[in-house]
Parts: structure tokens; sequence; C-alpha cells
């Protein structure tokens, strides 16, 4: 008796469709841009797209490339962690899906992929190999970090006007304060002259008092005057031979009347500085900004210790004091216009927030330096380096 086979069948048209499909799909991918692969179970390579050789491997084919694995085309490490992506997925049959990062395998650090990788499935759903495919999204990620570096940008642009205006706002404030108390003082004392008139027995004092008043006014004008030619680069030093020790004399004077009535002790050391070319009033100015803010922000009983010196061809001036000292967070902005720190704010120092911002201009002017060293609640050193430029000779 003839056996009889029990074989399925296969179907002549199943088969040339199924023949179709893998010709259409190897076609599709010999043709395509996009960097498609597929491997097996060992990772090795069984298909690879047209795209994916330009990118990758050119100037090979996708014959010499089946049954290789990354190893045979990448850097150890690039392949090393493509197998474990692929490994994992095999393990867990979980996708990677639009993951974007770094192509390491050209060595630029401004290159950026974005990769898919899936578990590859036979008939019955079991996991036979992996493929994936890879896009190159460098302008993408370019793009995208130039729009969030601009928006950044943006922000903190907004965020320093939004600062600006609330510093002139203050700034406003103080003037309208450091304006009123002199104005309102000179005319009371005009009021009292007309009281007593002419022949008073108070209108040398009351005069006095208004002349005090009225060089108050002159020198917060002088002082806007100056913050403006120096915003628009328009401040001009006369120069002159500059004698240091006695512009810093000058305003140690200056500054006991108020550091008496607080009990500051005000002290100058003075070392041998020679004279040299700069513009004295500037430096008058200078040094009158340094000291009298020292004294001014040093409580009772402290000291304020200012010095004279030379070092490396450079007079060094340095005001000390012992008062509430700078915040950390506002040493940055010290030098600013308009700035008052938290602290002079919160005790209502009296002060336009100009001073510093005045004392850096002159600095900057004269090609020195000026910083700034302190501790909150330790105190403040101010050290000044100016250029000993030499006095001209006389002919």
């Amino acid at each position: 008796m003839a056996e009889v086979s029990t074989a399925p069948q296969r179907d002549p048209d199943d088969e040339r469709r199924r023949e179709l499909k893998l010709t259409c799909m190897a076609n599709l991918l010999s043709a395509t841009e996009e960097r498609v692969y597929f491997k097996d179970l060992e990772s090795r390579f069984l298909f690879v797209s047209a795209g994916w050789l330009a990118a990758y491997a050119p100037g090979r084919s996708a014959d010499e490339l089946t049954g290789k694995t990354d190893f045979d085309v990448f850097s150890h490490q690039h392949a090393a962690d493509a197998f474990a992506d692929e490994q994992e997925i095999i393990q867990t049959g979980k996708p990677i899906a639009g993951q974007v990062e770094r192509e390491t395998y050209t060595g630029r650090p401004d290159a950026w992929v974005s990769t898919t990788k899936m578990p590859l499935l036979d008939r019955d759903g079991r996991i036979i190999g992996t493929f994936g495919i890879s896009r190159d999204v460098t302008a993408q990620v370019s793009a995208e970090r130039t729009l969030a570096r601009q928006a950044a940008e943006l922000s903190t642009q907004n965020e320093q006007l939004r600062e600006m205006d609330r510093l002139k706002d203050e700034f406003i404030a103080a003037v309208s304060h450091e304006l009123r108390t002199p104005l309102t003082s000179i005319i009371g004392y005009i009021e009292l002259l007309e009281d007593e008139g002419a022949d008073g027995p108070d209108i040398g004092q009351f005069a006095e008092a208004i002349g005090r008043n009225a060089e108050q006014l002159l020198r917060l004008v002088g002082d806007l005057l100056f913050l403006s030619r120096m915003r628009s680069g328009k401040l001009a030093l006369e120069l002159g031979v500059t004698n240091l020790a006695e512009a810093a004399a000058e305003a140690v004077a200056e500054a006991r009347p108020d550091a008496q009535l607080k009990n500051v002790d005000v002290t100058l050391s003075v070392a041998a500085v020679p004279p040299f070319t700069a513009d004295p009033g500037r430096i008058s100015q200078l040094l009158g900004s340094l000291v009298s803010n020292a004294v001014k922000f040093t409580g009772d009983g402290g000291r304020v210790e200012v010095g004279i010196q030379v070092a490396d061809d450079q007079a060094v001036i340095t005001v000390a004091d012992t008062g509430v000292g700078i915040p950390a967070a506002d040493l940055e902005r010290i030098f600013e216009r308009f700035y008052r720190t938290a602290a002079a704010t919160r005790q209502m120092v009296p002060g336009t927030g100009l001073g510093l911002a005045i004392a850096k201009g002159i600095v900057d002017a004269h090609r020195g330096t000026i910083t700034v060293d302190s501790t909150e609640g330790r105190g403040s050193t101010f050290t000044v380096h100016l250029p000993l430029r030499p006095v001209p000779a006389r002919t």
C-alpha cells in the first residue's frame, strides 16, 4: 500500500505573494535613505538599507556585511553599547523608541541621532532578532538648543530690565529724598532770614547753613552729570600733578566730623608716593567717596583705616572699615549704578547708589583697578591701584 504524505501542501500563490513581499521590501530598503538594519539573535547583520550603508559603511555592500556585527564596523565602545541595547530587547521584548543620543561613531561632539530599536518577530510571535531605524537629527537638536539658548538669554534680559526698572525706581526715590532734605533746609533758613531781616543776629549762621545745603545739592547734581558723561563716553580728565597724600589727608579731614558723631576712629597711614599725573579733582572725589562711604556704613565705636603706598610702580589706596560688610550676593554688583545693597535699604542708610559706580568710573578713566574684599558683619576693604604716570618735565 502506497504511503500517503500528510505534510501541508504549500499554495503556489502564497509562495509567489511571499516572494513578492520580500522583493518589494528588499527594493525599498535598498533605495531608502533611512538607516535600517535587521539582525539575528547574535546581533549579526541580516540586512542593511542603502541609507544605513551610506551613513555608517560607505563603500561596502549589504551582502558584504551579512553575518558580521557592529564590532566589524564601529569602534569597540559604540559596538558594545549597541550590542547591549539589542540583547536587552531580545531578553525583555521591550523596544527602545525615539531615543535621541550622541552619535558616538563619528567622534564629533555635535552629531546626534534618533534611534528606534524593536524585537524582530516570526509568524508565531517569537523573537528571532532585532531591527532598528535611525535618523540624523543633528540639525534639529542644534536648532532646539539655539532656541533654548535664545529663550534663556531673552529671559535673562527681561529679568535684567525688570531689575533695572526696580533700581531706577529706588534711585528716583533716593534722589528725591536727597534733593528734598537740603531744599527743605534752604527754604526754612530763607524764611528765618525773612523773619529776622537783614540785620538779624543769626544771619551769618543762616547763610552758612544755606551755603552748606546748596553745596550738597551741587554735589548731587555733579554726580548725576558725571554719571551721564561716563555712560555716554564723554568723560574727560583734566590731567595735572597729583599729590595723593594731600588728597587723602583732605578726604579724612572732611569725613572726621561725621565720624566723631558716631565715635568712629578714622586713621591715615601714608607711605612716600611721588607726585604723578592724574586728574587731581577726580582723585580727591574718589578718596572722599570711599572714605565717607566707609564712615557711613561703620557703626558706633568702629574704625576706618585709610592707607596710601606704592607697589609694583602703582599707587595703592586702601580704605578698610569694621562696618556692616557686604553680603556675598551683592559683591558682584556693588559697583553698578543705582545699586544699593539689601542691608543699606533695610537699615535705611542714606544714599543714591551712585558713589561706588562713580568711584569705579574715576578709576577706570585713569586705567586703574578697584576691588573689594568684604564679609557680611565684619567690614569691607576697598583697594585701588592707579598707574604712576610721570609728571611731564617743565620746559
